[in-house]
Parts: C-alpha cells; structure tokens; sequence
C-alpha cells in the first residue's frame, strides 16, 4: 500500500494541474521551474516565515491561516480543486498521514481554488477530509500569497511558523513528522 501510494503522490508532484483549469500547456520540467522561481519572488520558501491569508469555509466564515499556526507541531497547507485529478488522488494520501499522527502533532489546511462553488461543495462531501476546509474566492486570494502555479502544492509550517518544505513527497513529510 505504501509503495503505491508514494508513486501515486510522486507522480502527482510531477504531473500537476494547472491553477485554473484552462492552465496545463506546460511541460513537467517547464512546471517545476516556474513554480520554484514564483515561490523565490513570494518569499515562500523553506526556512522563511509563513504569509496569513484568509478564506472562505464551505459555512461562508472566514477561517486564517494564522488561526491553525501554533496549535500543533505542524500545519500543511494543500491547495487544490475539485477538477484535479492529482488532487484528489492526493487527499487518501493525506489522510494516511494524518491518522497516522497523535493529536497535536498534524493539522491539515485544504484550500481549494475552485471557482465553482457547487462543484466544491460536492468535492467536499465525497472526500470527507477530517481537517478544516476553505475555498479561496474574488476577495480571498490565498494562492497567490504562496505562488501557486500548479495543484495540487503543499507548504508544511512548523509550530513557529516557519515554512519546513514545499511540495514535499510523503516520505520527506513523514521523516519529518516522525523523525522527532
């Protein structure tokens, strides 16, 4: 199960969607470039500190990333959509790694960038992710603050606030996680 999982999650890292749906004209290296070079010109990278935003959660309140920072050891920050099938092949993924942590440890911030708000609202009764939830919209522009090109992205923040790694595969968040 693990050796599956981790080339269904290397795989998505490769692969990727496009921001918006109609992005996905570029190659895997051109998209690993491109992101790199936004997340310098953002500041989010590892080792820096974490930019806030806020978004909308599927009850309409808003919900900050600075309201989960410092709770637990670590908070990753997954962006997606409902459109995305890396994403969404993603999210089993997540949730091995998240019951796989003692309380306290994990906590996991989905923030969709779904323009659609039926089509996330679906997404998110089928997945039935454990953790918080938030959709970025017109006035909630949460991923441009970390350069997000392509999805799904990650950013793990530690409890001090600082980013520890960026699209990180499952093995270097779980050596991370578990190697303390």
């Amino acid at each position: 199960m693990k050796k599956t999982l981790l080339f269904i999650f290397a795989a998505m890292v490769m692969i990727g969607c496009g921001k918006k749906a109609q992005e996905s004209e570029k190659t895997a290296t051109d998209t690993v470039v491109i992101a790199e070079e936004v997340m310098v010109q953002t500041g989010n990278t590892a080792g820096t500190y974490f930019t806030d935003f806020t978004a909308v959660t599927p009850e309409g309140k808003e919900l900050s990333l600075s309201e989960l920072v410092g709770k637990t050891d670590y908070v990753l920050v997954d962006f997606w959509a409902s459109w995305c099938g890396p994403c969404r092949r993603l999210i089993p993924v997540l949730k091995e790694i998240y019951a796989g942590q003692p309380e306290g440890r994990l906590q996991i911030f989905s923030c969709s960038v779904d323009q659609d708000l039926m089509a996330w609202q679906v997404a998110l009764g089928e997945e039935q992710m454990p953790w918080p939830q938030a959709r970025e919209d017109a006035e909630h522009e949460c991923s441009d603050k970390y350069g997000v090109q392509y999805i799904p992205h990650t950013v793990l923040i530690d409890r001090k606030g600082h980013i520890v790694g960026v699209n990180l595969e499952e093995p270097e968040i779980e050596a991370i996680l578990f190697g303390e």
